[in-house]
């Protein structure tokens, strides 16, 4: 992870509406693993929004989708508030099966 990490960070320097919520998120995963819940969760939070701001909606979805994965490993109950935003940017984006995905093996 940390070479993909390293990765990242170049990327971003160069394309910084493309890869900046990626890297956001991957910083969120390893604070997550780390036990750092807190960073972990104001990393998802950023990954959220700069995924939206760029208009990366399947992307916005996806770590809309991990960070309710997160809330749901530490038993926060904010797990479906998330899973319902990532369910409606699939939609949005149109990928119909995804939500369907979620609605049938996720608890929102």
């Amino acid at each position: 992870a940390g070479k993909a990490l390293s990765k990242l960070e170049s990327f971003a320097q160069n394309g910084k509406a493309n890869c900046e919520h990626k890297l956001l998120l991957l910083q969120a995963e390893m604070k997550s693993f780390l036990g750092e819940n807190d960073d972990a969760f104001g990393k998802y939070e950023s990954a959220i929004a700069v995924a939206g701001e760029n208009g990366f909606i399947h992307e916005q979805a996806i770590a809309n989708e991990r960070t309710g994965d997160f809330f749901v490993r530490n038993g926060d109950s904010r797990a479906s508030q998330y899973y319902g935003k990532s369910n409606t940017l699939y939609l949005q984006w149109g990928a119909q099966c995804k939500a369907d995905h979620l609605c049938k093996n996720l608890p929102f």
